[in-house]
Protein backbone atom coordinates (compact mmCIF):
# COMPACT_ATOMS: atom_id res chain seq x y z
CA UNK A 1 0.00 0.00 0.00
CA UNK A 2 1.40 3.32 -1.05
CA UNK A 3 1.98 5.60 1.89
CA UNK A 4 1.79 2.71 4.36
CA UNK A 5 4.93 3.81 6.16
CA UNK A 6 3.49 7.31 6.59
CA UNK A 7 0.18 5.84 7.87
CA UNK A 8 2.07 3.61 10.28
CA UNK A 9 4.12 6.48 11.66
CA UNK A 10 1.06 8.74 11.89
CA UNK A 11 -0.74 6.02 13.87
CA UNK A 12 2.11 5.73 16.33
CA UNK A 13 2.47 9.49 16.75
CA UNK A 14 -1.27 9.84 17.34
CA UNK A 15 -1.16 6.96 19.83
CA UNK A 16 1.53 8.71 21.87
CA UNK A 17 -0.27 12.06 21.70
CA UNK A 18 -3.62 10.63 22.79
CA UNK A 19 -2.64 7.83 25.14
CA UNK A 20 0.84 8.76 26.34
CA UNK A 21 2.03 5.76 28.30
CA UNK A 22 -0.29 2.95 27.28
CA UNK A 23 1.50 0.19 29.18
CA UNK A 24 -0.93 0.03 32.11
CA UNK A 25 -3.99 0.03 29.85
CA UNK A 26 -2.58 -2.67 27.58
CA UNK A 27 -1.49 -4.91 30.46
CA UNK A 28 -4.84 -4.58 32.25
CA UNK A 29 -6.74 -5.70 29.16
CA UNK A 30 -4.16 -8.36 28.30
CA UNK A 31 -4.37 -9.92 31.77
CA UNK A 32 -8.18 -9.91 31.54
CA UNK A 33 -7.98 -12.08 28.41
CA UNK A 34 -4.91 -14.07 29.42
CA UNK A 35 -4.76 -14.37 33.22
CA UNK A 36 -1.94 -16.91 32.91
CA UNK A 37 0.25 -14.14 31.47
CA UNK A 38 0.48 -12.52 34.92
CA UNK A 39 2.40 -15.53 36.30
CA UNK A 40 4.57 -15.60 33.19
CA UNK A 41 5.56 -11.94 33.63
CA UNK A 42 6.23 -12.57 37.31
CA UNK A 43 8.45 -15.57 36.56
CA UNK A 44 10.31 -14.12 33.58
CA UNK A 45 10.61 -10.66 35.11
CA UNK A 46 13.01 -12.04 37.76
CA UNK A 47 11.99 -9.27 40.16
CA UNK A 48 11.69 -6.70 37.38
CA UNK A 49 8.13 -7.45 36.27
CA UNK A 50 7.18 -3.82 35.66
CA UNK A 51 10.21 -3.29 33.46
CA UNK A 52 9.45 -6.47 31.53
CA UNK A 53 5.83 -5.43 30.99
CA UNK A 54 6.97 -2.04 29.70
CA UNK A 55 9.54 -3.60 27.44
CA UNK A 56 7.09 -6.12 26.01
CA UNK A 57 4.35 -3.54 25.32
CA UNK A 58 6.83 -1.13 23.73
CA UNK A 59 8.44 -3.91 21.69
CA UNK A 60 5.03 -5.00 20.46
CA UNK A 61 4.10 -1.45 19.44
CA UNK A 62 7.42 -1.18 17.59
CA UNK A 63 6.79 -4.57 15.98
CA UNK A 64 3.48 -3.27 14.57
CA UNK A 65 5.31 -0.29 13.10
CA UNK A 66 8.26 -2.32 11.87
CA UNK A 67 6.00 -4.89 10.14
CA UNK A 68 4.76 -2.16 7.82
CA UNK A 69 8.03 -0.27 7.39
CA UNK A 70 10.42 -3.19 6.90
CA UNK A 71 8.57 -6.46 6.67
CA UNK A 72 11.56 -8.53 5.47
CA UNK A 73 13.66 -7.59 8.49
CA UNK A 74 10.71 -8.19 10.82
CA UNK A 75 10.10 -11.66 9.37
CA UNK A 76 13.71 -12.60 10.06
CA UNK A 77 13.62 -11.27 13.62
CA UNK A 78 10.25 -12.78 14.48
CA UNK A 79 11.23 -16.07 12.87
CA UNK A 80 13.42 -16.73 15.90
CA UNK A 81 11.45 -14.76 18.48
CA UNK A 82 8.18 -16.67 18.16
CA UNK A 83 9.72 -20.16 18.56
CA UNK A 84 11.88 -18.86 21.43
CA UNK A 85 8.80 -17.60 23.26
CA UNK A 86 7.02 -20.91 22.76
CA UNK A 87 9.87 -23.35 23.37
CA UNK A 88 11.99 -21.58 25.96
CA UNK A 89 9.67 -19.15 27.73
CA UNK A 90 6.56 -21.33 27.31
CA UNK A 91 4.55 -18.43 25.97
CA UNK A 92 2.32 -20.01 23.36
CA UNK A 93 1.02 -18.48 20.15
CA UNK A 94 -2.30 -17.38 21.69
CA UNK A 95 -0.62 -15.36 24.47
CA UNK A 96 2.01 -14.07 22.05
CA UNK A 97 -0.60 -12.95 19.53
CA UNK A 98 -2.86 -11.77 22.36
CA UNK A 99 -0.40 -9.04 23.30
CA UNK A 100 -0.22 -7.96 19.67
CA UNK A 101 -4.03 -7.94 19.51
CA UNK A 102 -4.30 -5.85 22.66
CA UNK A 103 -1.72 -3.26 21.57
CA UNK A 104 -3.43 -3.02 18.19
CA UNK A 105 -6.86 -2.58 19.80
CA UNK A 106 -5.52 0.30 21.90
CA UNK A 107 -3.86 1.80 18.83
CA UNK A 108 -7.05 1.51 16.74
CA UNK A 109 -8.95 3.51 19.36
CA UNK A 110 -6.85 6.49 18.31
CA UNK A 111 -7.35 6.10 14.55
CA UNK A 112 -10.35 8.19 13.44
CA UNK A 113 -13.12 6.15 11.81
CA UNK A 114 -12.83 8.39 8.74
CA UNK A 115 -9.23 7.22 8.16
CA UNK A 116 -10.35 4.05 6.40
CA UNK A 117 -7.04 3.47 4.57
CA UNK A 118 -5.07 3.66 7.79
CA UNK A 119 -7.49 1.35 9.63
CA UNK A 120 -7.48 -1.13 6.75
CA UNK A 121 -3.68 -1.11 6.64
CA UNK A 122 -3.56 -2.01 10.34
CA UNK A 123 -6.17 -4.78 10.03
CA UNK A 124 -4.43 -6.21 6.96
CA UNK A 125 -1.06 -6.17 8.74
CA UNK A 126 -2.63 -7.92 11.72
CA UNK A 127 -3.94 -10.69 9.46
CA UNK A 128 -0.50 -11.12 7.91
CA UNK A 129 1.10 -11.29 11.36
CA UNK A 130 -1.42 -13.88 12.57
CA UNK A 131 -0.77 -15.97 9.47
CA UNK A 132 2.97 -15.74 10.08
CA UNK A 133 2.57 -16.79 13.73
CA UNK A 134 0.55 -19.80 12.57
CA UNK A 135 3.28 -20.70 10.08
CA UNK A 136 5.94 -20.53 12.78
CA UNK A 137 4.28 -23.39 14.67
CA UNK A 138 6.19 -25.76 12.41
CA UNK A 139 9.42 -24.49 13.98
CA UNK A 140 8.43 -25.39 17.57
CA UNK A 141 10.17 -28.31 19.21
CA UNK A 142 7.88 -28.36 22.28
CA UNK A 143 4.36 -29.70 21.83
CA UNK A 144 1.96 -26.94 20.84
CA UNK A 145 -1.35 -27.26 22.69
CA UNK A 146 -2.65 -23.77 21.95
CA UNK A 147 -5.10 -24.53 19.17
CA UNK A 148 -5.90 -22.03 16.43
CA UNK A 149 -5.55 -18.31 17.01
CA UNK A 150 -8.84 -16.51 17.60
CA UNK A 151 -10.04 -14.00 15.04
CA UNK A 152 -9.15 -10.41 15.82
CA UNK A 153 -12.02 -8.27 17.05
CA UNK A 154 -10.90 -5.07 18.80
CA UNK A 155 -14.22 -4.94 20.69
CA UNK A 156 -13.55 -8.35 22.24
CA UNK A 157 -9.85 -7.70 22.78
CA UNK A 158 -10.58 -4.95 25.28
CA UNK A 159 -13.20 -5.55 27.95
CA UNK A 160 -15.80 -2.81 28.40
Amino acid sequence: MEGASEFAMASMERLVEQKGDMIGEVITHYYARFPEARASFEHHGCGYREELKGRMVNTTAFFLLQWIENRASTLIEQGTTIPHHHDTLQVGPKCYMGLIDTVLAVLLETVPLAKLDEREMRITAHGEIAQFVEQMRGEFFRKDNDGPLPAFDPRQTKPA
